[in-house]
Parts: C-alpha cells; structure tokens; sequence
C-alpha cells in the first residue's frame, strides 16, 4: 500500500510541475527553428518508420541534429509528462489513465501533429491454416474465453498467441480497441519489442503475433490475418485483406493513429522536426510504401477491374 502512495504521490508531483510555468533552459536560447539539437523518443514499435525521413531532414537542415531514441510507449509518454522530453512520436493516443490525470490536474493536452494511420494486425506461421478471423472471435480467444480450436477445430493444435508487453502500444491497442478496455486473459507468450513479436512468429510453427501493419506489409514470412467486423452502422464487414486501401475506406477495424506530441506550443526545433514529419511529401511518400496511409496527403483509389 506504501508504494501505491508513494507511486501516486510523484504522479501528481509531476503534473503538478506540468501546470506551473517554465523558465526558458539552456536548449531553448542556443537553438533556433532549423538548428541545434533535439531528442526525439519514439514508440518503439514504429522506430524504423522514420530512419529515412530523419535522414532527409538532416540533409535539408545541416544544422539540426535530431538524436532518434527507440523507448517502449508508456516510456516515452512518461518522459513527456515529466518535461524530460520535447518531442515524442506514439502509435497510439493518451491511454485513459494519461488523459484522466491531465484533467484532474488542468493540465492542458499536448500540441500534437497527426503523421499516419497504421493498423494492428494480425498475422501467423505459414504452418497455420487460417486466413480470416472476425474481432468477435478473436475478442473471445484474448479474453480467455474460447480457443482458436473452438471455432477452427479443423486445427491440427492450438496456434500460441505471441504479442509485446504492456509498456507497448501494441499491448495498448489490444487492451483499448480489442477489449474495449479490459487486459487479455490468455495465455500469451510475451516478447520484448513489437519486431520481437514479427521475428518469433516467423521462427515459430504454430503461432500468431499481434503487431502493425507497418511491420509485415512487405514481410512474406507470416501469413496476414484478414479480420470481419460489424462497423459503427451495424453494417457487417466481411473480412478484407490486410492492406492500407482498406484503412483508408474504415473497412478495416482497427485504425492506428501516429503522433508526434510536443512539451512546448513554441515554434522551436521540435517543432519543425514534428512538422516537418507530418507535412513534407517525400516523407508521406514514404509512409504510403511502408505500407501505412499518410496523414497530410490525397490518396485516390483506383479499383481494380
């Protein structure tokens, strides 16, 4: 009970420290827009999709330094609230304890650039006999409810479910949009990271990771996963393949937003580095051939005949 105290205690202490105002630091007199140098923690579930949009922004802005640093989500949100770091980039939106602090203490939402929609996903061994799922069935299987086999008892065995921890968006998103807020129940073998999750899988028979598009759009060691669903219309949705058009057209039902959140509404550094990863076109060119829907472009869909 002393430690649940003391835990929450340094929770308020640090929003606490939010609401107050802050005195400009070193960093902020020594750089300008387009010069110095920042820490940017992101997510480290979706770290490899901004290397080559960092290596741009470097060749653009010689005089900025931007320090790219992989942190589990809860990590790098943590470092925000504390005003340990200006820029930080999730797969996810506040988790509902974040956001309930942030009211309880008046403290303001940070500034934040939507950059991408990514999706969770779900994936398996090619050893695996299956391609489709619908989220009820696969709601049942991760609260610990039923098994693959209940309702595929064609299954040879029962796949193991492979995901990362509850630091990690991906855990979040299984807990906020799979079980409407409730953690899973199954028995899960818990890896790591989230390429963790991608390489297990595709080194294990008879198993089925839970991860971003982003990580398996151009793998072709798993086998994707296409997901039913009946939409907010209760229109039912026939399971689709796993591919950003069907993001883009809200016939897939697990939509994941990517931000960059600032400490600071200052047009700093960060800033233009957040802004700079939202808007310029070669970077949301390079979102779409990841595999993911850019954020701040016009996407036309042609079908096919």
């Amino acid at each position: 009970m002393k430690q649940t105290t003391l835990h929450k205690a340094a929770l308020v202490l640090v929003l606490l420290g939010a609401c107050s105002s802050q005195k400009p630091g070193p960093e902020q007199h020594e750089e300008t827009p387009t010069s110095g140098t920042v820490e940017l923690l992101c997510d480290e579930a979706i770290a490899t999709l901004l290397y080559a949009p960092l290596i741009r922004f470097d060749t653009l802005y010689p005089n900025a330094h931007v320090r790219l640093i992989p942190v589990a989500a809860r990590e790098a949100m943590r470092e925000l609230l504390a005003l340990r770091a200006r820029l930080i980039v999730l797969a996810r939106d506040y988790l509902p304890d974040e956001d309930s602090l942030l009211r309880v203490y008046g403290v303001p939402r940070h500034p934040r650039i939507k950059l991408a929609e990514d999706a969770l996903v779900v994936f398996a061994h090619p050893s695996v006999p299956l391609d489709t799922l619908n989220v009820a069935q696969l709601e049942a299987i991760l609260r610990g409810e039923k098994r693959f086999r209940h309702f595929f008892p064609q299954l040879a065995q029962e796949p193991v479910l492979v995901c990362p921890p509850p630091t990690s968006s991906v855990y979040a998103h299984i807990v906020q949009q799979v079980l409407h807020g409730t953690p899973p129940r199954a028995a899960l073998r818990i890896v790591p990271t989230a390429d963790s999750v991608l390489h297990a899988v595709a080194a294990t028979p008879w198993s089925i990771g839970i991860g971003y598009l982003s990580q398996i759009a151009h793998s072709r060691a798993i086998r994707p996963i296409s997901l039913g669903f009946t939409d907010s219309t209760g229109a039912y949705v026939s399971p689709k393949p796993v591919h950003q058009s069907y993001v883009v057209l809200r016939k897939y039902p697990y939509v994941v937003p990517i931000y960059a959140y600032l400490r600071d509404d200052l047009r700093n550094l960060p800033w233009t580095v957040a802004t700079f990863l939202g808007t310029d076109a070669e970077v949301q060119r390079h979102f779409l051939q990841r595999g993911i829907v850019p954020a701040f472009a016009r996407i036309r869909l042609i079908p096919e005949e």
